[in-house]
């Protein structure tokens, strides 16, 4: 049973990397600018302690997550894609904070892009999906949550599909950070069956902070 819990976090990593890599190819010109953060506000702050983001340059945004009591990196799932900075997981449920650097500063383009990489990568997955789109904020910066429910693996689909009662959620945030603009997006996989696994993941969503790093000269 384990090992099948494993898999299923192992099949929507990739799924989610698939999306992130179809919403850059999609992007083909550098625009100059950045994403307008506007007025950042305070974040969403949850009773749960934070843990850091490791960022891969210093550029990118300074990133916490909350950490719920059980939930451990795991770092099998960290090396799946390199824009994967962090994986926590508990049982059969798993977080996992994915960054990239993205050549367009439109937020409204970056996320239209972001979404039709996360149905191509459910395709390339042999899953049939249903996938709808909350529009917020994190921190203030330009966010949505989108969120996909599995349905029957398509015909002549993956052996690997999973059933339609292991849904994912992400919430996908763009930052300008350091003069560069930054698509981070933190992905909600399994716990589906556990209440409780589900309660803690939603903690995780509803406190990530995002705190874009001043622009630096180039």
């Amino acid at each position: 049973m384990a090992a099948t819990h494993h898999r299923r976090r192992f099949v929507l990593t990739t799924a989610v990397a698939a999306a992130v890599a179809v919403s850059l190819s999609a992007c083909t010109a550098v625009i100059d600018g950045a994403a307008v953060a506007g007025d950042r506000g305070p974040c969403t702050h949850v009773g749960t302690p934070m843990l850091d983001v490791p960022a891969s340059r210093s550029t990118e945004p300074q990133i916490r997550i909350p950490q719920p009591a059980g939930w451990e990196r795991t770092p099998e799932l960290e090396q799946d894609s390199p824009s994967t900075r962090l994986a926590l997981s508990e049982d059969d449920a798993a977080v996992i904070v994915m960054v990239r650097s993205i050549p367009e500063d439109d937020p409204a383009i970056i996320f239209d892009d972001f979404q039709s990489g996360m149905l191509l990568g459910a395709e390339q997955e042999g899953l049939s999906v249903d996938l709808t789109r909350t529009p917020s904020t994190v921190c203030g910066l330009p966010s949505e949550t989108v969120s996909i429910v599995a349905a029957e693996p398509a015909m002549g689909g993956a052996l690997n599909a999973l059933p339609g009662d292991d849904p994912f959620k992400t919430v996908a945030v763009v930052a300008e950070s350091g003069g560069d603009t930054y698509l981070i997006a933190v992905v909600q996989v399994g716990g589906s069956e556990d209440p409780a696994l589900q309660s803690e993941a939603e903690i995780v969503l509803s406190g990530i902070e995002v705190l874009p790093q001043e622009a630096t000269a180039a």
